[in-house]
């Protein structure tokens, strides 16, 4: 007899019978369905400003604070004719900050004319990073609790997410040009960039494989320091090792492994994992690093396998037995979508070109306050469509990777859309986050919107 399906939490797939072992329990599914969705919907113009807040002088024509008031999502599908570039830019030529005083200069170049709030933001955000770095070179802490984070275990999960986090960080400074805090940072992860998983059940480790590698694998196509090379080769082969290793027992990788708790991982790839993995492996590959043809197909065709006939993707692999649910559908695939889209397009899929690109872009701004109503929520999956608060800047960031690949048309279509729904949330200390957890969502919170603003433009 075949077992009848069990409600699955949507983080993890565990049945709703033992929800109280999964990381997102209390996640207010009950109570958020007497809620109307249209009133938390934010219309770009109900955004405070950012930069001179309380200033009623007016915004230049043409200026994100005059977009901010007058920026309308597209709802179109029509193809964005542009050259689309092969490579992902690591943009280590455009400065857009500089660390305190205190420190050496950065890199010495030549910044592009940037609207005036997106480069002051992204200035706040650079400084951020600097001023908020561990004296070790890391970035992120375990250090504070407000009781209500994910399960998560010590030390072994919070060495994943300082790793993971200090990864997203080196990225985003390489981005930006900054040098002193980007050294210390890439420094840390050749050398103290070990993460193992925490129990049978939590694999956050694979998201410190994951973009560890993947930070890595750009150092070592763009780092002009030949010297350094050997040894961030060396720690590259490291996480895609563990990369290898963690694979689901049907390919792709998943953070949680609930049922079995088996040496390899017995519970399927959720779509962002596999998305984000495919991301660095094609990094990884470019880098000139051997990365096993397998370990690809088969996130490859999970991936693919995940994507719906609507242009949404499934949570996770095994959620192909419950099409409908909400996170499957588009409204709560939206912060998911982007990463999967860009992973499938840049892998050649013959399912995502160009145009599904732009179509997923058009429904990502069309109903967007369906992934801002998540950004900041107390528990994972408590928003409307199930959309957890931790998929607000993953997901903005893989959007303005998008934008970047379908070139300069791509920008001016959509820049000014992406910029609006990322600028005005930076907090007053310079940082942006969507979901609380423990040090670290303020550090890779901000990371994510460093990296996304400077593909704005």
């Amino acid at each position: 007899m075949s077992r009848i399906p069990l409600p699955l939490c949507a983080a993890c797939g565990l049945a709703s019978s033992l929800l109280l072992l999964c990381g997102c329990a209390g996640n207010g599914s009950a109570a958020q369905a007497s809620r109307d969705p249209e009133s938390r919907i934010i219309s770009p113009g109900a955004f405070p400003s950012v930069a001179g807040a309380g200033s009623s002088a007016s915004a230049p024509a043409g200026s994100l604070a005059s977009a901010v008031a007058t920026a309308k999502p597209q709802a179109t599908a029509a193809a964005v004719e542009a050259p689309v570039a092969p490579v992902p830019s690591t943009r280590a030529s455009q400065v857009v900050a500089s660390p305190p005083s205190t420190s050496p200069a950065s890199r010495p170049t030549t910044q592009p004319a940037r609207d005036p709030r997106i480069a002051e933001a992204i200035r706040k955000g650079v400084a951020y990073l600097v001023a908020n770095q561990n004296a070790d070179g890391s970035w992120g802490k375990a250090t504070e609790t407000r009781g209500f984070e994910v399960v998560a275990s010590v030390p072994g999960s919070h060495d994943g997410f300082r790793v993971a986090t200090t990864a997203l960080a080196v990225m985003a400074l390489r981005d930006a040009g900054e040098s002193y805090a980007h050294d210390k940072g890439l420094h840390y992860l050749i050398e103290h960039g070990e993460s193992r998983r925490g129990d049978g059940q939590l694999l956050y480790n694979v998201w410190a494989h994951t973009y560890a590698l993947q930070a890595l694998a750009i150092e070592m196509q763009v780092n002009p320091d030949a010297s350094l090379k050997p040894a961030m080769k060396k720690a590259a082969e490291y996480q895609l090792e563990r990369l290898v290793r963690y694979e689901t027992v049907t390919g792709g990788w998943n953070y949680y492994d609930f049922d079995v708790q088996a040496r390899t991982p017995a519970m399927e790839s959720t779509s962002f994992n596999a998305a984000a993995g495919l991301v660095a492996l094609w990094q990884a590959k470019h880098a000139g690093i051997d990365v096993p043809d397998a370990l690809v197909r088969h996130a490859f065709n999970r991936l693919e396998e995940m994507r719906t006939p609507m242009g949404s993707y499934l949570y996770s692999a095994d959620m192909r037995f419950h099409p409908r649910f909400e996170a499957n559908k588009m409204r709560g695939s939206l912060g998911r979508a982007q990463s999967c889209n860009y992973a499938l397009w840049t892998w050649e899929s013959k399912k995502v070109g160009k145009g599904q690109v732009v179509e997923g872009l058009d429904w990502f701004f069309k109903d967007h306050a369906f992934i801002e109503m998540g950004r900041q929520r107390q528990y994972p999956h408590e928003a409307w469509y199930k959309t957890a608060p931790y998929y607000y800047y993953f997901g903005h960031y893989y959007a303005g990777l998008l934008l970047e690949k379908l070139g300069p048309e791509g920008k001016q279509k959509y820049g000014k859309q992406l910029a609006v729904v990322v600028v005005p949330h930076q907090e007053a200390d310079g940082s942006w986050w969507d979901y609380a957890m423990w040090g670290y969502h303020k550090p890779y919170g901000t990371a994510f919107a460093v990296m996304t603003l400077l593909r704005c433009e």
